[in-house]
Order: structure tokens, then C-alpha cells, then sequence
């Protein structure tokens, strides 16, 4: 796949999926605005991008969960890159643990990044996307479509993401902007390396039938590849899509 000459806008891009996702743009031709809230992270990851192609890499730090900062990150992007074709909205956090115990304000923190965050972001990427027929993909989770124990707040967030999909999906889709998700399964990143942030406190057993059939968790760059071939020409007819990714967990 080549994406030379396409502008492309990507949230969590400073490590995990949202970094693989913005290399494998990078080298395939594209320009780039990366943001995270990360902004250490983010800088070193744009050195990085940036010697991967021959296109043009931006760092725009932004908090997906505040909505005047994902104004300013759509306008920046809009001015540096001067158009959008492609947008992926990646960032997310975890938020785990027994409900009983779970802190409001951490389902609040949760619910804002995760599902806020992709509201916010297409609201304002949609007008720009109808100029360039471009298309938005959201990373979901398995936890959005089945029953995850001890992750209510990430489970809720992540269907969230899953309706918000489909309804633009339903909303925009005649008008030239296709919107598809991705539910990765276990994915080995950062975010995820602590064990998930479930706990000690908890039933390994429940927790055990969530192990993928394959036995192994998937690489950020499979998660990649899959949101790159959603967005490519060749996917002109796929919209509303979840696509699993995610060794056979939800199989059974």
C-alpha cells in the first residue's frame, strides 16, 4: 500500500498501537500529525516517524478527553498538513479493577478518554474529511463486545466506541466519509505490560477465559496493518466494520 500524498491525523501515537499504526503510515508515503498527551513521549516518537519515509511528521500534544484541546489539534493539524484524509483515533487508557471498589473518577477519566476522545475528534474531522472523501478509524476492544470482569469502566467505554462507529458510519457514509473500527484482543504494549491493571484482587479463573485460543497476544503492528487496510483505497466498500483482532478470544 502507498500513502504518498495523503494527510493523515493520529491520536496515542507516542508508543503502542498509535505508534506502530503512525510507522507504518510513515513509511508508506504519508504526512503525518501525531498527537498524545505524552508530550516527552510524543517528541521522541516524531524524531523517530520521522526518519521512517519521506513525508512530513507534526507533533501536536493533546488531551483526547478535553474538548478545546482536540479543537486546537484538528486546527493544527488542518494548517500543517492542509488537508485530512485519514484520521485514527487510537488513545485510550485502562481503568481496571473490582466495580465495587472502582473510583468515580476513574470510570469518569476512562469514559472521557476512550469514548469522549473519538466524539470529539470526528465531530471536528468530519467537515475536513467531506472535502477529501477521507475515512476515521477507531481502535474498540473485545471488551466492547463481550463481558469483561473487573472492567466495567473500559468494557462501557469501549462499546461506546463500537456504537459511535456504526453511527457515523450510518450518518456519513453516503456523503463520501467511511468509518470503521478495529477490537483488538490482548495486544502487547506498554499500556498493557503492568498485567492490565486488574489487580491482585481478583478471580484468575474469570480473568483466565480471556486468553486468546491462539495463545499469544498480538503485536502492535498487526493492529497496524489491519486500521492501514481499512483506510486504503482497496477497503472503498467497507464501512461500519469491527474487525476482531484478537486470536479467537471472542469465539467462544
Amino acid at each position: 500500500m502507498t500513502y504518498s500524498g495523503k494527510s493523515v491525523l493520529i491520536t496515542g501515537a507516542a508508543s503502542g498501537i498509535g505508534y506502530a499504526t503512525a510507522e507504518l503510515f510513515a513509511r508508506n508515503g504519508a504526512d503525518i500529525v501525531a498527537a498524545d498527551i505524552d508530550e516527552d513521549g510524543l517528541q521522541a516518537a516524531t524524531r523517530a516517524l520521522a526518519a521512517e519515509g519521506p513525508g512530513e511528521v507534526f507533533a501536536v500534544p493533546c488531551d483526547t478527553a478535553d474538548p478545546d484541546s482536540c479543537t486546537h489539534l484538528v486546527e493544527r493539524a488542518v494548517d500543517q498538513l492542509g488537508k485530512l484524509d485519514i484520521v485514527c483515533n487510537i488513545a485510550g487508557v485502562l481503568g481496571n479493577g473490582p466495580t465495587e471498589d472502582l473510583p468515580d473518577a476513574t470510570w469518569q477519566k476512562v469514559l472521557a478518554v476512550n469514548l469522549n476522545g473519538p466524539f470529539y475528534i470526528s465531530k471536528r474531522v468530519i467537515p475536513h474529511l467531506l472535502e477529501t472523501g477521507g475515512s476515521i478509524v477507531n481502535v474498540a476492544s473485545t471488551a466492547g463486545l463481550i463481558g469483561v470482569p473487573y472492567g466495567a469502566a473500559y468494557s462501557a467505554s469501549k462499546a461506546g466506541v463500537i456504537g459511535l462507529t456504526k453511527a457515523l458510519a450510518a450518518e456519513y457514509s453516503r456523503r463520501g466519509v467511511r468509518v470503521n473500527a478495529v477490537c483488538p484482543g490482548h495486544v502487547l504494549t506498554p499500556m498493557t505490560a503492568g498485567g492490565g491493571g486488574f489487580g491482585p484482587d481478583v478471580d484468575a479463573d474469570l480473568l483466565g477465559r480471556l486468553a486468546p485460543l491462539t495463545g499469544k497476544g498480538s503485536r502492535p503492528g498487526e493492529i497496524a496493518a489491519a486500521i492501514a487496510f481499512l483506510t486504503a483505497d482497496t477497503a472503498r466498500n467497507t464501512t461500519g466494520a469491527v474487525l476482531t483482532i484478537d486470536g479467537g478470544q471472542t469465539v467462544i
